[in-house]
């Protein structure tokens, strides 16, 4: 059953510094067939990108690393859940 991503309610956020990064992150992981989006930065977080990569928590890790192969910085992952209409963002992990 494919992953409905725009809809989902709990996943995590990768951020960048730039939007070429961002642009780049979107290259790399189409090209590894990955399951993501790319949207615009929650309000809630606070980055020097507007745009981030949504994507299933449970794919973090083999992501992070297809990118990090690539060179492409990551700043910050953080787990998004959907509480009412506002979101409830934890940072996992952050590199700035």
């Amino acid at each position: 059953m494919p992953v409905d991503i725009i809809n989902m309610t709990e996943y995590c956020l990768f951020t960048f510094a730039t939007t070429s990064y961002a642009l780049k992150a979107e290259k790399e992981l189409k090209t590894a067939q990955a399951i993501f989006v790319v949207v615009p930065t929650l309000r809630e977080i606070s980055s020097s990108c507007g745009l981030s990569v949504k994507l299933p928590c449970e794919n973090r890790e083999d992501y992070l690393n297809i990118l990090n192969t690539k060179g492409v910085k990551v700043d910050r992952i953080y787990d998004v859940k959907k509480v009412g209409k506002k979101n409830q963002v934890t940072v996992l992990e952050s590199w700035l």
